[in-house]
């Protein structure tokens, strides 16, 4: 609750001014937010009251036949290249004056002299009630600063009526759209978004001194000067429609045919009573600018849009700076309201998710219907940061309580028992009951650690013990095993037994065997440091099996105990025991042999029946990590052919093969074994159902 507070006032403040770099972006946000609006309401109908006369080539020399352009002075004239004589413009002025236009707007600058002055000049003053030219702001570098000027139609075009006043003229009309980057951040973009009607004493005027736009002279031209405003403010407008799509320019060479004179416009009452502008239909002039649409419009089209908007009241307010932050704020105590009403998250969400699209129903009802402008996005991220800061601080609550339950349960069971307890409350852990899956099992023991216990330290062993076990159990979670329990000094631990794939099989036999590897390793560092110490070195006996066992919760339902049980856990606790037999620190079931073998090098130990079993198993010891690139001396293949020998009952042979790997390896164990085997076997030849399976009469 306190995180959604604190977001939505981040979010008052970001709206301030004076907040300069977060201002611009969510500037630049709401910005494009109000040209989604705008462009997505703009489907009026052209204004009829308002004709684009387009110059949409340089020359007309392609489509006016030279039997046309002979007969019509106009038409030959516009077979050269643009510029044209000024004295066509005076035809074209002629030519919609006499067909009753009430305004004849050129968006065209005559800023210098040129030739056909004098006609348009005199043109111009016959029509002056109905003409109107362009003139416009500029900015130039003076100094450190720039300064504004307005370039005036030239005297050797127009006869002004005030030399000393130009701006009062009332056919001069600027053609400018100008942006503002002030403290009413209208706009921080050139994106042409509003119309200025008229402006008094600024840019270059005297104090005092006001000129009109191009598009506030020629709507007075039409007789209905209220619609236009009387004051400088630039007025958010909408548009007729997407660029080239709302007033569809007619070509400026087809006023002069005589067919689409008489044919297309009624022989020019099309055009009269009407608001006619003459600009570049095409980007000759280079004369287009960035809109809503995120597409550029050519002048004159935005000029006949800012008409309309003003002929059919098509104006859109827009919320002021003290409405933005009342819209702030109340989304932001929204979402407060939210996160104390609401527990549910999900419910939360999709509540806020209406809010949410209820406020774009309203931005988006304020421009079709009331010509109202709300700013959307600001409001809309006080709703959306401030409800997820609440998500947030709720589930920085729930992670930390879930820590702290996990900490404390991992004090009792392994780390991943606690995890598939907390992260998977549908697992058959959190339940009487099991599953059968196949799992690999390690015990490890600690050699004579019984016999330790008589006359050592207590305080000195316990030490030791848990040094061992802190190293022995990080190793076997290193490797994504589950530590089962500790029993006394030996350690259980599985690999599958919280899930299992029928992809991961080998690789969990694989990780086990990994495991027992790094124990060796870790092992014999403990026992150096332990030595320095003066402590006693330990030894002990790893066994691994896989196989197909129950997994589950064992116990009541006040207290439950989760193991595994199955042949193939006894195995694993039987093989663990048989390395004291063949002086071995690992020992592997036949089960574990196919799954990593290739990965690591096995040499085979015996075949053995341990107690409580009828068959017999083969049992394998690991002799190199054929990963790590690791080889296996030549005397112990001569030990695998010895085997063969002495399974097949050449014990003679086999006697000759354990002999040489005990003359490379004198401390082989299963060498020396193998070869009293065969010793005996020779002098007590055995019966026909000896089956080499060593029976083990013990635990």
């Amino acid at each position: 609750m306190c995180a959604a507070l604190t977001s939505a006032c981040l979010f008052l403040l970001a709206i301030e001014p004076e907040a300069l770099w977060l201002s611009e972006k969510l500037a630049e946000s709401e910005l494009l937010a109000k040209d989604t609006l705008i462009a997505g309401s703009s489907k009026l109908s052209p204004d009829p009251r308002l004709v684009f006369v387009g110059i949409d080539q340089t020359t007309y020399a392609d489509v006016i036949a030279p039997e046309e352009a002979a007969e019509n002075p106009a038409l030959a004239k516009l077979t050269n290249s643009f510029p044209w004589s000024r004295d066509l413009w005076a035809d074209v002025i002629q030519r919609l004056g006499d067909a009753g236009a009430k305004a004849i707007v050129l968006d065209l600058l005559f800023a210098s002299p040129g030739s056909g002055d004098d006609q348009l000049r005199a043109t111009l003053d016959k029509y002056a009630d109905r003409v109107v030219v362009g003139a416009n702001f500029t900015d130039a570098e003076r100094g450190e600063g720039k300064t504004t000027s307005i370039v005036y139609p030239t005297e050797s075009v127009l006869n002004l009526k005030d030399e000393r006043a130009p701006w009062a003229d009332d056919r001069i009309g600027f053609v400018n759209f100008f942006t503002y980057t002030n403290a009413a951040r209208h706009d921080i973009d050139d994106v042409i978004r509003r119309a200025v009607f008229r402006v008094t004493g600024e840019k270059g005027l005297p104090p005092g001194a006001t000129i009109e736009s191009l598009a506030s002279r020629a709507i007075k031209r039409l007789g209905v000067n209220e619609v236009v405003p009387s004051d400088g403010r630039p007025r958010l407008f909408r548009f007729v429609g997407k660029p080239g799509n709302g007033f569809q320019p007619i070509p400026l060479y087809t006023i002069f045919l005589p067919s689409h004179w008489t044919n297309n416009f009624d022989g020019g009452r099309f055009f009269s009573g009407k608001i006619v502008l003459i600009g570049p239909a095409a980007n000759i002039l280079h004369d287009d600018h960035p809109t809503p649409f995120r597409v550029r419009m050519l002048g004159p089209e935005i000029h006949l849009n800012a008409m309309s908007a003003a002929l059919r009241g098509e104006f859109l307010g827009e919320s002021s700076h003290r409405m933005n932050l009342v819209l702030v704020a109340g989304l932001g105590g929204l979402s407060f309201l939210l996160a104390i009403t609401v527990r549910s998250p999900l419910r939360r969400l999709f509540v806020a998710a209406g809010c949410i699209a209820a406020y774009l129903g309203v931005c988006w009802f304020g421009v079709n219907h009331l010509n109202f402008v709300l700013v959307a996005v600001t409001p809309l991220i006080a709703l959306s940061s401030s409800t997820v800061a609440g998500f947030t601080y709720d589930f920085v609550l729930l992670r930390m309580e879930k820590n702290r339950t996990r900490r404390t349960l991992e004090r009792y069971v392994s780390k991943d028992v606690v995890r598939e307890i907390l992260d998977n409350p549908d697992t058959f852990l959190n339940s009487l009951g099991g599953v059968r899956m196949p799992v690999t099992t390690l015990f490890s023991d600690v050699r004579g650690f019984t016999t330790m216990t008589e006359g050592a330290d207590p305080a000195q062993l316990v030490t030791q013990l848990n040094e061992y076990f802190n190293e022995m159990v990080a190793i076997v979670f290193n490797q994504n095993g589950s530590l089962d329990k500790f029993i006394g000094d030996a350690v259980m631990a599985l690999w599958g037994s919280i899930e299992s794939t029928s992809e991961g099989v080998r690789r969990d036999a694989q990780r086990a065997v990994t495991a027992a590897l790094a124990m060796r390793k870790s092992l014999a560092r403990l026992n150096i440091n332990w030595k320095q110490r003066g402590m006693n070195e330990l030894a002990f006996g790893i066994g691994i099996n896989h196989g197909e066992v129950i997994v589950g919760n064992l116990g009541s339902d006040q207290k439950m105990d989760r193991t595994v049980i199955g042949d193939a856990v006894n195995l694993a606790s039987r093989l663990e025991g048989l390395t004291k037999e063949y002086k071995l620190d690992l020992l592997l079931g036949e089960a574990m042999a196919p799954l990593v073998r290739g990965r690591f090098i096995l040499r085979t130990v015996d075949s053995v029946q341990v107690k409580g079993k009828t068959k017999p198993v083969r049992v394998f010891t690991v002799v190199a990590d054929a990963e790590a690139g690791e080889q296996i001396p030549p005397w112990m293949t001569r030990y695998e052919e010895g085997l063969e020998f002495y399974r097949s009952r050449k014990f003679a042979e086999g006697l000759e093969a354990f002999a040489e790997c005990l003359r490379a390896e004198p401390k082989d164990h299963l060498s020396e074994l193998y070869l009293k085997r065969c010793e005996e076997l020779i002098a007590n030849p055995p019966g026909p159902d000896w089956d080499t399976v060593f029976v083990m009469k013990t635990k």
